[in-house]
């Protein structure tokens, strides 16, 4: 007999063989191979049938054999190896028979079941239409009475993602959790470590049966709830894993136990469901969120996709990238966002993409992942670092781009501003509330040139932006024994930010109310339209022309502002009016501002030059990113105009039903239709199948904010799993100040009767939540990061803040007690709704 025969033995076994030879831990073992069992039927003169192997007489010398082989071996594993097995489009798992904690004496039997195993109807019908005899070798293999056991996959089996490894982990033998017999904790661990944890409730495991196979026992109520594996345990196994995935050259399916802290590997296979890495992608809404939250229409979709294709071409020229490099990435600046089931996600392959092509990769892709909340990096796996004299030539000429583009930024946005506004007067001057469909449409691509072809500065601040707060963060923490604050407390207050003018003049607005009885009696008794035709009729009153003022100023600052669908407060003012119905009564929090001299912390004269500077540019490009925000509203204001002119006219003459109904079509058909180049002419059915599809994702809950997909994207649409609930909550924080008091969790500004002294929690803000945020006493958001909309004005307005606090809003319910830390970002319940 030849037990080490590495030929003719199966894929399993020569796996084995292989991992031996590699240095793996693996569980001794021995091969009969399918030879030795073809001589043994011949010479008893048997066939190779069900009836065969069941007369054939296994001789007492393969046991002996086996035990000279296995030396000190009391329990074995019996299996199957064949050439149809851990294939690399077949795996043919749990298609043959497998026999654990055999005994010597039950060896005959194990081995005899093995080879009887290929003869079970159920392998027929897996293999189908295949014909042919199976030849099965059966390894015997020292059993281990492992501690835990498991399988790690190199690659997510589900989503294809390829930069994550999934571990699934059960305490005791692993029968259980390959049969599905049991539920197993399942770990996702990245190249930062241990990313997502799911524990399952373990009840059971299965162990050693004296005489001979398993049993299941029980477990304690600790261990129930208990981690099979520990971090250091699992990044050592996804190291392990990733050595087998690279000699393999393919994503593996590894089996695992433990025991006594050792690993062991049980076998290796490939994967056999993955994609090919380039139908793999991961979207994310954790900061376009608060730009768009909730079901975004397909007229904005289609406006506004275009747009960043366009602008992220010019700000990547403006930071040194050759234009021929551009052009040859179009694919990636055209597929910037994406719309899954009527939200709006950024495609972050593209994202990573496009910082690729700047030098320092990894460093500015840390800088991003800050500013728009990403969690999880996204590996590229086609990302090929440049090398030799081109990179220092990237290098160079990106740090003398970048050199320039911070000399110039204050004149670049002075520059912006000036022509923004030039434009906008002359397209203002077109009168388009009387033009017809030609004009708006001309008007529109004429002002579309400024969205797509002048909005370097704002994109070049926001660079600036993140990088000057990763600055100025890590030179606070670096010197933390200087400072008495943290880094947000420096940078709050600063009297800069635009976005809290309108809390401003809304506070002076409800303190006229308060002070003017017959005011307070016609917001407290009387009914949105009333308070309207008295404004209307009191045009010389104070409050009147406060409020016409407000309107002129701040009438397209609202929630979900950049949606064209939106109705603002300068389209209906009652919306306005009902909030200020809702707030006049309860007391805002004072504006306040820091004086610099005062807070300057005692630092030696070289540290405190460099806190002052990276400070007063924190300041001033973060302070703008909200600002330049502004004019983006006030540029998205007029494209709404033009479409409402366009569903006005596009009603009258009977194309479709309601002028809002524009909204449900894409601009590319309300232009095809203008032109005569349409090919569905018959737009009221288009809305009407729109319509029926986009209510139903209206009825949908909120999705994750990371979405990973695989093939044709609307065929997999993959969401994250929500952690389990817990006392202990944490997120980014973004404004100091401990505060306990109660929650209100809210889904829209517009409803914000009973907050004072609360502890406001939501999804998203955006810029037309301000009036909300001197009402409350802190501030917690389940999306949003350090530059998110929230955390600036919140800043600006010294209220305690943490944003990204992952299902904060489904953890929490109205009334519920909890204290906030602003500064470490942890966020406690003390108390839910209901408890005494």
């Amino acid at each position: 007999m030849h037990f080490k025969n590495h030929t003719e033995v199966g894929n399993k076994a020569k796996h084995l063989y292989l991992l031996k030879e590699w240095g793996m831990d693996v569980p001794d073992f021995c091969v009969l191979n399918f030879g030795e069992l073809r001589t043994l039927l011949n010479t008893q003169h048997l066939p190779f049938t069900s009836a065969g192997i069941h007369a054939l007489e296994i001789p007492d010398e393969w046991i002996r054999r086996i035990m000279q082989e296995l030396p000190g071996c009391k329990r074995f594993a019996v299996r199957s190896s064949t050439s149809l097995e851990d294939g690399s489009q077949q795996s043919f798992a749990g298609q043959f028979s497998t026999l654990l904690n055999v005994p010597s004496e039950g060896l005959k039997a194990a081995i005899r079941a093995v080879w009887m195993s290929v003869f079970n109807a159920h392998v027929s019908a897996y293999r189908g239409s295949e014909n042919g005899e199976i030849q099965v070798s059966v390894i015997v293999q020292d059993c281990i009475e492992s501690e835990v056991s498991g399988v790690v996959f190199t690659a997510d089996p589900i989503t294809g993602d390829r930069s994550v490894c999934v571990v699934n982990a059960v305490f005791g033998m692993g029968e259980g959790l390959v049969s599905g017999m049991l539920d197993a904790d399942m770990y996702h661990i990245g190249s930062q470590g241990v990313l997502k944890c799911a524990l399952a409730d373990k009840h059971e495991k299965l162990v050693y049966n004296e005489n001979g196979g398993l049993l299941k026992c029980s477990l304690d109520a600790e261990q129930r709830k208990q981690a099979c594996m520990n971090d250091q345990e699992l990044i050592k196994l996804r190291e392990t894993a990733l050595e087998l995935q690279t000699r393999f050259g393919t994503p593996q399916d590894i089996e695992f136990c433990i025991r006594n802290r050792r690993v062991y590997i049980l076998q290796s296979r490939p994967v056999t469901s993955l994609k090919s890495d380039s139908e793999y992608l991961v979207w994310d809404n954790s900061n376009i969120i608060e730009s768009y939250p909730g079901i975004t229409l397909p007229l904005t979709f289609s406006f506004i996709s275009p747009v960043y294709s366009a602008v992220y071409r010019q700000l990547s020229s403006v930071l040194g990238i050759r234009s021929d490099v551009i052009e040859a990435n179009a694919y990636t600046y055209d597929n910037m966002l994406g719309l899954l089931r009527g939200r709006v996600y950024y495609n972050l392959y593209s994202w990573y993409k496009l910082l690729s092509l700047l030098p320092g990769y990894s460093l500015n892709a840390g800088f991003m992942e800050k500013m728009m909340g990403v969690s999880e990096r996204f590996e590229l796996k086609d990302y090929q670092k440049p090398s030799g004299f081109r990179e220092y030539l990237n290098i160079a000429r990106m740090a003398l781009s970048m050199l320039n583009n911070a000399r110039v930024l204050p004149a670049m946005r002075q520059k912006f501003r000036s022509t923004f506004y030039k434009v906008l007067e002359a397209h203002q001057a077109i009168k388009i509330d009387k033009a017809d469909a030609h004009t708006c449409m001309h008007a529109y691509l004429k002002f579309e040139q400024v969205l797509a072809k002048e909005w370097k500065a704002p994109l070049v601040n926001d660079f600036f932006a993140m990088i000057y707060y990763g600055m100025f963060q890590k030179f606070v923490q670096k010197n933390q024994k200087f400072f008495k604050h943290d880094h947000n407390h420096y940078l709050s207050c600063s009297g800069k930010v635009i976005t809290v003018e309108p809390a401003r003049l809304q506070q002076v607005l409800c303190k006229h109310i308060q002070s003017d009885s017959e005011l307070c009696g016609l917001f407290s008794n009387r009914e949105a339209p009333e308070i309207l035709l008295w404004i209307q009729g009191h045009e010389a009153h104070e409050f009147s022309k406060l409020f016409v003022r407000y309107i002129q100023l701040w009438g397209d600052r609202c929630f979900a502002e950049l949606k064209l669908e939106t109705v603002t407060y300068r389209q209906d003012p009652l919306s306005f009016i009902r909030i200020l119905k809702q707030t006049f009564s309860q007391t805002h929090q004072h504006f306040q501002t820091h004086d610099e001299a005062a807070e300057a912390p005692d630092l030696p004269f070289f540290k405190r030059m460099m806190f002052r500077f990276l400070r007063r540019k924190a300041i001033d490009t973060v302070s703008e990113r909200e600002n330049l925000r502004y004019e983006r509203t006030r540029a998205f204001a007029e494209v709404r105009q033009v479409f409402m002119r366009l569903g006005e006219l596009l009603s009258a003459s009977g194309a479709i039903e309601a002028a809002r109904d524009v909204f449900y079509l894409s601009k590319e058909e309300v232009f095809a239709y203008i032109k005569g180049s349409s090919i569905h002419v018959n737009l009221k059915a288009l809305i009407a199948l729109r319509k029926t599809e986009y209510d139903a994702y209206k009825t949908e809950p909120e999705q994750s904010p990371r979405i990973r997909t695989t093939g044709m994207v609307y065929d997999n649409l993959f969401t994250e799993a929500k952690t389990e609930n817990t006392s202990a909550l944490s997120g980014i924080p973004c404004c100091k100040g401990v505060v306990r008091g109660r929650v209100r969790i809210l889904n829209s500004p517009e409803h914000i009767s009973d907050l004072q002294g609360k502890i406001m929690v939501t999804m998203s803000t955006d810029p037309g939540w301000v009036s909300v945020f001197p009402l409350v006493a802190g501030i917690i958001v389940e999306r949003g990061s350090v530059l998110s909309h929230a955390a600036i004005v919140s800043r600006e307005m010294n209220i305690p803040c943490i944003v990204g606090v992952k299902h904060i809003t489904s953890h929490l319910k109205d009334g519920d007690l909890i204290e906030m830390d602003g500064l470490s970002g942890l966020i406690r319940i003390i108390e839910t709704q209901g408890q005494n």
